[in-house]
């Protein structure tokens, strides 16, 4: 191995505006979840929808009332786009707990160093895309400290497959 090699910059593209665009249009051309795969399932599900060695894209289901707690993306920076639904964003600034809801059409963008929790809490059933760049490889969870830090509380190694 070179030392150009060591000193390039990991495969992935993580300006903003690219993963919101890719996300977007995934989102665009993608049915709700019910109408792509024929059920309403009762749990959170998730199909990849491409991966290349740059980025990979998901289109995750939302039974109303699931959530997936604060997380990170491995490194990872990301976009998700809102096909069907809504779905409610909290993020964890400075001890500050921050809210967004967003509406299908609507796009969040992240960095590597987001932590995020995402539920829907609407009554019907949310379709959403995400895209991870470089593609996900793990994800760690945290709960707050009593002082309002974040605090990683178990990894996820990673390995997924589409859970449909």
């Amino acid at each position: 191995m070179t030392i150009s090699t060591l000193l390039a910059p990991p495969i992935g593209v993580t300006d903003p505006a690219v993963l919101c665009a890719i996300a977007s249009g995934l989102a665009e051309v993608t049915l709700p979840w019910e109408l792509r795969y024929g059920d309403v399932p009762a749990e959170r599900r998730f199909a990849r929808l491409l991966s290349t060695p740059a980025y990979e894209a998901w289109v995750i289901c939302w039974p109303a009332g699931t959530a997936l707690d604060l997380h990170d993306h491995g490194g990872s920076a990301g976009a998700f786009t809102v096909v069907a639904g809504q779905l409610d964003e909290t993020t964890v600034n400075d001890g500050r707990v921050v809210g967004q809801r967003y509406q299908p059409g609507e796009t969040a963008s992240f960095g590597p160093a987001h932590v995020h929790a995402v539920a829907n809490r609407g009554q019907w059933l949310a379709t959403s895309v995400h895209v991870y760049s470089p593609p996900l490889e793990m994800m760690d969870y945290y709960d707050r400290s009593e002082d309002g830090d974040l605090v990683a509380v178990l990894r996820d190694p990673g390995g997924w497959d589409d859970a449909r």
